[in-house]
Order: C-alpha cells, then sequence, then structure tokens
C-alpha cells in the first residue's frame, strides 16, 4: 500500500522530499569554511549598501538605486558562492567588487558624474571605508579560491572569526557617526550637502546650511523667525534713508574685483541663499556699545559667486554684545550662528564645516581651525536692484541667490559654485 503522506519512492531510494532534503543538506555539509568567510564579506558590504541607500535615494533616484542594486547584487553573490559554488561565481565576485571599490575611488577623488552631483567629490568616511575593506577582501578570497586551491582557508575557526570580525565591523559601519550624519543630513535637507532646507512645496532655502542657533537662546530663534509689521510714516521713512545708503555703499563695489582691489577677502565661498561674504576693505563692524548703527558700515559685502566678475547682491552686518537696533523698525531680524569653525589666510577665512553643523571643538582642532561657540548678531541686507529677497529685505537667506546650475546643491562645507 503506498503511504500517500510520504510521497513516491525517489532515484535514490527515498522518498522524493526526503532526497531532496538529504541533498541540500549535503551540499551545505560540503561548504567550505572558506565560501562561509566570503559569503559574509559579501553580506557584510550588502547590508550596509541597503542601510545607506535611503538617504541616496533622497538626494538622487539614480544614486540610491544604485545602493539598492549593488545591495542586492552581493546578496546574490554570497547565496551563490554558498549553493553553486564555480568559477564563474568567483570571478562574478572579483568583477563586481573590483567595480564597487573603483567607483567609490572615482567619487572620492574626482566625483561621479551623477545630476545635481557631476564632479562633486565625497568625503572619506569609516562607513564606506569599512565597505571598500569588505569588498577588497572579497577580492583576494575570490581569486584564491578561483587561482589557488590549495591556499583556501580550511581552519574552520579562523573562518568563523573572519566571518565574525566582518560582520562586527558592518555593524560598527552601520552605527557609525559617519553613517548617522549621512542619514540625517538627507532626512533634514535632502542631503543637499549643507544647502539651504527647503520650504515646504517651495524648493526655495529658508535656513542657511539647516538651522540658526543651536543651543542658544530660545527667544533669539523666536525674534528672528518673528514675521514682518507695518511700520508708521515716520519709521518708514527713517528706513528708507537707511537702505538708500546701505544701496549706495554695495554700488560702490559692484564687482569682487573692485571688492578686492579695496582690500576685501572671501570668508568661506559661495552657498545659495546667502552668497558669498567679502569681509575687511572699507569695511566696518557694528558695534553695540562702541558707536551708533551705520548703514553705511557693512561687515561683508555680498555676491553671486567668487569670480572676479560676480556681481553684488547684497550686505552683511555685524554686531558684539546684544542684538543692536540696527534698522529703523522692527522688521531687521538679527541671527546668530553656533558651533562656528574657522581658519584665518592673507587671502580670507576659511570655512571647513558648515554652518551650524554641531562641530565641537576637537573636530575643529584637528583642522587647526579657530572655534567659537556662538557668533556675534549678523543680519543680512538685500538692497541691490533686482536682486531683493522675495523674503524680505532682512531675510536670511534670498531663494534667487542660487548655485551657477541654478539648484541649491552644495559641497560638504555648504558651498557650490556661483556665476
Amino acid at each position: 500500500m503506498t503511504d500517500y503522506a510520504i510521497g513516491p519512492i525517489g532515484a535514490h531510494g527515498l522518498p522524493e522530499r526526503s532526497a531532496r532534503g538529504a541533498r541540500v543538506r549535503g551540499n551545505l555539509a560540503a561548504i567550505t569554511p572558506a565560501q562561509w568567510l566570503l559569503a559574509a564579506l559579501l553580506v557584510g558590504g550588502a547590508a550596509i549598501h541597503l542601510s545607506m541607500a535611503p538617504s541616496h535615494l533622497a538626494e538622487s533616484g539614480v544614486e540610491g538605486g544604485g545602493f539598492v542594486a549593488a545591495a542586492w547584487v552581493q546578496l546574490a553573490l554570497a547565496g551563490a558562492v554558498l549553493l553553486r559554488p564555480a568559477k564563474w561565481v568567483y570571478r562574478a565576485t572579483m568583477v563586481v567588487s573590483f567595480a564597487f571599490v573603483a567607483v567609490w575611488a572615482v567619487s572620492r577623488t574626482a566625483g561621479l558624474p551623477l545630476s545635481g552631483h557631476a564632479g562633486e567629490v565625497e568625503d572619506v568616511a569609516f562607513v564606506d571605508g569599512v565597505t571598500v575593506a569588505l569588498e577588497a577582501a572579497a577580492i583576494v578570497l575570490a581569486a584564491a579560491l578561483l587561482l589557488r586551491p590549495a591556499v583556501r582557508v580550511t581552519s574552520r575557526a579562523l573562518a568563523a572569526v573572519g566571518a565574525a570580525a566582518a560582520l562586527v565591523l558592518t555593524t560598527a559601519a552601520i552605527a557609525s557617526p559617519s553613517a548617522r550624519d549621512h542619514v540625517a543630513g538627507a532626512a533634514g535637507h535632502a542631503h543637499s550637502h549643507g544647502a539651504p532646507a527647503a520650504a515646504s512645496g517651495t524648493g526655495q532655502p529658508t535656513t542657511l546650511n539647516g538651522q540658526h542657533v543651536h543651543g542658544v537662546k530660545a527667544h533669539d530663534i523666536a525674534a528672528e523667525s518673528a514675521p514682518n509689521v507695518p511700520l508708521d510714516a515716520a519709521t518708514r521713512e527713517a528706513l528708507q534713508g537707511q537702505l538708500t545708503a546701505a544701496r549706495d555703499v554695495a554700488m560702490r563695489f559692484p564687482t569682487v574685483a573692485a571688492a578686492t582691489a579695496a582690500g576685501y577677502r572671501v570668508a568661506g565661498g559661495f552657498a545659495p541663499g546667502s552668497g558669498a561674504h567679502y569681509i575687511g576693505g572699507n569695511g566696518g563692524f557694528t558695534l553695540t556699545g562702541n558707536g551708533s548703527f551705520d548703514p553705511g558700515a557693512p561687515m561683508s559685502l555680498i555676491y553671486d559667486g567668487v569670480s572676479p566678475s560676480s556681481k553684488i547682491v547684497g550686505l552683511m552686518y555685524y554686531a558684539m554684545g546684544e542684538a543692536p537696533e540696527g534698522f529703523a523698525g522692527p522688521n531687521d531680524h538679527w541671527h546668530r550662528h553656533s558651533n562656528v569653525c574657522v581658519k584665518y589666510a592673507a587671502t580670507g577665512i576659511d570655512v571647513p564645516f558648515p554652518a551650524d553643523a554641531e562641530v565641537s571643538k576637537a573636530q575643529c582642532d584637528a583642522v587647526s581651525g579657530s572655534y567659537m561657540n556662538v557668533t556675534g548678531w549678523m543680519v543680512h541686507a538685500w538692497v541691490v536692484p533686482s536682486w531683493e529677497s522675495p523674503l524680505g529685505v532682512f531675510s536670511h537667506d534670498n531663494p534667487d541667490v542660487r548655485c551657477a546650475d541654478g539648484t541649491y546643491k552644495t559641497d560638504k562645507a555648504g558651498f557650490c559654485a556661483g556665476t
């Protein structure tokens, strides 16, 4: 009598299901320690690629899709290494891993030709360093399995230690600050590398390089975000005179060439929303308690780029101590930045980190910079004809001030190419 619960007899004299199970168990038993180690290296790389895919999808569908595709290719190869070990599998592992390492090397030296990031050189971080190390190890081990079977890893203990180390490194990379910062940057402003965050539905910047004044008095933030209020006739007339004086100063330096000839030097670079700031020269400082506010003495001239022909777009005023009275009326909302790191040089000021990037003093010291917990008070004045900010003459950012390609995409320091 046939036992239908077991099924028909297979070619090996066992029920077919039992025969298949025996073959699977036999295949698993035949897997060498070297195969397990190679699979662990591939799975580690795939896990990192998958964990980083969401942040890259936020900035580019092509870039994020590449991370997802890389992860699935590595997972497929890991499965093939364990279940279908063959020379073509090891060759494919070597080729794919080498291609991933090569793409990483280009992204860190010349920049990838991706939309919105063409030519942008990425920083080397712990998370991608671990990924490259896993892929390089996979290349070496796959080559050994393919070319020199005699040098295969035969010790199960050694292979287990190697696989455990690979997975520990993978976990450390995914949990590392570099991975968290990347994801946080994408969540905060579509991974724009320090670019101004976009207002909902507008695609326009509303703050420079993220949020202002982290850890400073709460009323400072409230004051800057306060809406403009109507002015009475006397205040409006006084403000008109001040803005005219400010515009006259700006028009005396129509280009970067004119500013540098007068002794102004660039501070940082060009940032969308806030332009390129040139300080010094004939500019003055507005210091509360050291004299009255002078609209004709801005600290910075603001330009739409850093080339000699770049055009003036606005001014920035600076005050130490308490926020000054400044321009007539309550609508000049002064702001501050916190956790700022700068490097002074004869040619100007270098800004190695985005403004308000939560830079620590240790990080600043590591690049030989000067660290400030909180800056003085600043206000922008978009007084140049045709460059009036649609967000208001004293708005922190001017949405019309964009990168040369018309976007707000920046590098890791928050800068891009201006005109």
